[in-house]
């Protein structure tokens, strides 16, 4: 039976690896410094750092302007890794001795704080760096998931203007609910139920109305697509009404191609948020910092979140952006089995 969880459909489905343990590998390199200055000058001795993320080569080319104008005698080398690939590379590279990332980011809510468990990972708050930015706000530092936002995207719902009269345009989840969403909502559902992203979603819903809802909901649902990408085209092609969920910069770039497609954000909703952590074996731990303390900074945050459907930590972040804790994931985890057997009722 297939199994139906993922409401999401992000491309950053990342998961982690059981096989790694809970022991420290290794102990954390650090660094001395008490100001920026003694950090930038450490970091021009190594000379360059190493980052992987998954964020949009839009996003990272934009870093990387800002981090050369900067910084241009510390090379900035970035890798875009999409999906599972990422977090799967620097475990195995960590674990074996070989040279990885000197700075991690992904959408993983909760990935730094196990990872720190496991040595893989410093801790935010054992870097050092925060004292460098006292004007980061506090409400994003978030201290049990060990480490902070830098980029937030909203999730909601994408719909066809020609398909769907203006009086039933979505505008929040117990809409679909209406007979005429009957078959007409698209979906990304996928065999994975270790997608904590979308489990965190369906958890939030079953909290706001009800474990019935999930029910309800999944009966309204047409035909399962092949993927995040063909269900938004599916969408703008008018083969759905409507889809669960999608980004707004997608939406956007859609839009711009002539299709006749809205965003509309929706509460409950889990927002992918980006975090970082520094390597605890980062090759070039000086440099692996001060990116930590520039990714925290208005002009660090601000070069990979300034495209349309994307807030940093500086910006006015939509009041619907509910931040996750480690609590709420640890509680999705234990609730798991629970939460898709409604949705599947």
């Amino acid at each position: 039976m297939r199994k139906l969880c993922a409401l999401l459909g992000m491309a950053a489905v990342l998961v982690l690896l059981a096989a790694c343990g809970n022991k420290p590998t290794s102990a954390a390199k650090t660094v001395d410094f008490t100001t920026l200055d003694d950090l930038v000058a450490a970091a021009k001795k190594e000379g360059s750092v190493l980052l992987y993320t998954d964020m949009l080569p839009a996003d990272t080319k934009r870093l990387q302007t800002v981090w050369g104008k900067t910084y241009p005698d510390i090379d900035l080398q970035i890798k875009t890794i999409s999906g599972t690939d990422l977090l799967t590379r620097f475990e195995s590279e960590s674990e074996s001795g070989a040279p990885s990332a000197d700075v991690v980011s992904s959408a993983q809510p909760d990935y730094y704080a196990d990872a720190s468990k496991r040595g893989l990972i410093t801790p935010l708050q054992e870097t050092g760096v925060l004292k460098l930015v006292p004007n980061y706000p506090k409400k994003y530092l978030f201290d049990d998931l060990k480490t902070a936002l830098i980029q937030a995207v909203p999730a909601g719902f994408i719909y066809n203007t020609k398909v769907v009269p203006a009086d039933k345009a979505p505008r929040d989840w117990p809409d679909l609910l209406d007979p005429f969403w009957k078959g007409k909502v698209l979906s990304d559902d996928k065999d994975d139920t270790s997608d904590i992203n979308a489990l965190i979603t369906l958890a939030r819903l079953r909290d706001a109305y009800g474990e019935k809802f999930l029910g309800q909901l999944r009966a309204q649902l047409g035909p399962v697509q092949g993927g995040f990408q063909p269900m938004q085209a599916a969408v703008g092609a008018g083969e759905g009404a409507a889809a669960i969920q999608s980004l707004e910069f997608i939406v956007a770039g859609m839009q711009k191609e002539g299709a006749p497609v809205k965003f509309v954000p929706v509460s409950h909703s889990h927002w992918a948020v980006h975090g970082f952590g520094v390597s605890a074996k980062a090759t070039r731990p000086a440099a692996a910092r001060l990116l930590a303390q520039f990714l925290l900074t208005p002009e660090g945050s601000e070069s990979v979140s300034s495209s349309i459907g994307e807030y940093g930590p500086y910006d006015q972040i939509p009041e619907k952006f509910v931040p996750v804790t480690l609590a709420e994931i640890e509680r999705v985890r234990k609730d798991a089995k629970q939460i898709l057997a409604a949705y599947k009722a």
